[in-house]
């Protein structure tokens, strides 16, 4: 597939092929309709957090909650057809595990295999520095998306009727924090350990921050892996809390969902979202957490003093130095302030998706904002437009506030995706009228 294609027009290009837009190709595989696609991504090859792929460490959602099993559980695209695939015997081990819950590692080798069906609409090592407007007799019909091949530098251009992002969150790093070689965040932890860290039986400190599941998985992984190291966790609260994935809770996640929620008032919507976010952000799995807390009274009886639990302390800042990581916390019970001295800390602190999205910047013109932080998304996931501007530009992951906890896990993807999808084909029909 080459780099410029600058005449032919697609029906569609999404930016990231991460498990959401490859949930989308799946759909329009699946859908019958005869829509171009062409998906780009910046890596080299097919990842998910591939800096967070511990071994032993578990998904927090069933398999079930795969590409494309809540929607067409007879998909050959679900995680029980991949298993079939593997080999003789691989399926029925993994029903013998009696779990719904497979490794990280293997869901990224499911969805890897998954995107390889996929590779002749895929171009990888592609950054999109450009979205533009391209004018017709009747206002914007198409979009002009600018291209630069990351390995050779080479640039291209594709023209498109609709555009789809999908780039997964930004890493969040709290303000006053000045990242390094050993100030890191989590995201990149595997690489950061491997390339500073590779002594298994030295006695490193490691400071986590941060009370979620990352957070624990980073502990987790750090304890295995460094024996002799001493570990740091500073939590801004009380205590790690398990993720609430209680039944009755669950039904956020239940397809209906996201169509009563986008009808509910702003305010109302915020209510449901501060309420119920163990279900979805900072909880941690619940069979993890005794895990944890023997490992710390563990440590304890054999008064090593390895492990620690700082309470209610927010970072303020953090530097690297060559030979340790400096950091400032704030005590959130007596106002002072105190310094930790560490071999590195890893910022288990979350993502964010913020708008408006950097890659849509000249469109701005375009798209209407709900409020100076959030564009105005539809029900079908794509952002309002001004009247004369015709291409749909969808976003996924960025629909919290309007859609519901969904939009930033795996619960609801094949459903979402296949929304869009038909939203597409509408549009293209109306566009190629």
């Amino acid at each position: 597939m080459h780099l410029n294609d600058s005449e032919t027009v697609h029906d569609l290009v999404g930016i990231g092929f991460g498990p959401a837009n490859l949930s989308v190709a799946i759909a329009l595989e699946e859908s019958g309709h005869p829509l171009r696609a062409v998906f780009l991504d910046r890596k080299p090859a097919f990842a998910w957090h591939p800096g967070l792929m511990f071994a032993g460490a578990e998904m927090q959602v069933s398999f079930t909650k795969d590409l494309i099993t809540m929607r067409n559980p007879r998909s050959r695209f679900s995680f029980l057809n991949y298993l079939a695939e593997q080999g003789p015997d691989r399926l029925a081990k993994f029903i013998n595990l009696r779990t719904f819950y497979p490794t990280r590692v293997e869901f990224n080798d499911y969805y890897a295999w998954a995107a390889a069906r996929f590779d002749d609409q895929v171009r990888w090592g592609t950054d999109v520095t450009e979205v533009s407007a391209v004018p017709g007799e009747d206002g914007v019909e198409l979009l002009r998306v600018s291209l630069r091949d990351l390995a050779g530098g080479e640039t291209g251009s594709l023209l498109t009727r609709n555009l789809i992002l999908a780039p997964g969150g930004t890493p969040h790093v709290p303000e006053g924090v000045e990242l390094g070689a050993r100030v890191f965040h989590a995201s990149e932890t595997l690489e950061r350990l491997e390339r500073t860290f590779d002594d298994p039986s030295a006695p490193y400190h490691f400071n986590i921050v941060g009370s979620g599941q990352t957070s624990a998985d980073v502990f987790t992984h750090l304890r295995r892996s460094y024996p002799q190291a001493r570990i740091t966790t500073n939590v801004r609260g009380f205590a790690m809390r398990p993720e609430d994935d209680t039944h009755f809770v669950n039904e956020l996640f239940l397809p209906d969902f996201p169509d009563w929620f986008h009808g509910q008032d702003d305010d109302f919507r915020r209510r449901i979202i501060d309420g119920y976010a163990l279900a979805a952000h900072t909880g941690v799995s619940y069979d993890l957490i005794p895990r944890i807390y023997r490992e710390y009274y563990e440590d304890m009886v054999s008064g090593g003093k390895a492990l620690s639990l700082r309470r209610f302390t927010e970072l303020v800042a953090a530097r690297s130095e060559p030979d340790r990581a400096v950091a400032t916390y704030l005590h959130l019970d007596s106002g002072e302030t105190s310094r930790t001295e560490a071999d590195a800390v890893v910022l288990a602190t979350g993502y964010r998706y913020p708008m408006p999205v950097p890659a849509l910047a000249g469109l701005g013109a375009y798209l209407r904002m709900e409020t100076p932080e959030r564009y105005a998304i539809r029900r079908d996931y794509s952002i309002a437009c001004v009247e004369e501007f015709a291409p749909r530009v969808f976003l996924q992951g960025f629909a919290e506030a309007t859609h519901g906890f969904s939009e930033v896990l795996l619960s609801l993807m094949p459903v979402r995706a296949a929304e869009i999808v038909e939203a597409l084909a509408k549009n293209a029909s109306v566009q190629t009228r």
